[in-house]
């Protein structure tokens, strides 16, 4: 579940450095049609493929170690449902993409959003577009093994710092208070 949320995390977080939107000045109607071509531009939906894929390994993985018995076919009904799943959710109104659109208009303005339209439609543009949902993948999985690198420094740490405060760790927790008698019965 952890590492559902910090794919739903990683996924927000690409789609907001892909997809701002306008000042306050534009009509409402015009700002959010703009910032939704500048999400199409910016393969907002790859990032939502990314994160789909990441959810079917996650229920894949649980899924077999629960029960190795079953058929591809149930693999392939979690892969069809997530994706499907996912992309109604991203693109219904009042979806995430209705959801996000109003957080861009607080932090560029429509001329910023112009030129970063004119940016994405470029060959330069286009090859980052192609290369995030690659990079967001191989991206999280340095991380993973980095983060799993800290994990034996950080023990270490730790013991040395209780050690000094006199906190120990390796020690059974004191035994709970019995619980007390019930009160006899009312007569």
């Amino acid at each position: 579940m952890k590492k559902l949320t910090a794919l739903v995390a990683i996924a927000a977080f690409g789609t907001a450095l892909a997809a701002p939107a306008f000042a306050e000045d534009a009509p409402a109607s015009d700002r959010a049609a703009e910032t939704r071509r500048l999400m199409d531009a910016t393969g907002v939906l790859q990032f939502s493929q990314v994160l789909s894929q990441s959810i079917v390994m996650q229920f894949s993985k649980a899924m077999k170690a629960r029960r190795p018995d079953l058929p591809p076919e149930a693999y392939t009904i979690v892969n069809e449902e997530v994706n499907k799943l996912v992309g109604e959710e991203m693109t219904r109104k009042g979806g995430y993409i209705d959801q996000v659109v109003p957080l861009y208009n607080k932090y560029l303005s429509q001329e910023d959003v112009r030129g970063l339209l004119k940016f994405y439609a470029s060959p330069l543009g286009k090859k980052l577009v192609a290369s995030l949902p690659l990079l967001t993948r191989e991206s999280m999985q340095v991380g993973q093994q980095w983060a799993q690198g800290l994990g034996p420094k950080l023990d270490q740490r730790l013991k040395v710092r209780f050690a000094e405060k006199g906190i120990k760790m390796d020690a059974p927790p004191p035994a709970a208070a019995p619980a007390p008698a019930p009160a006899p019965a009312a007569k």
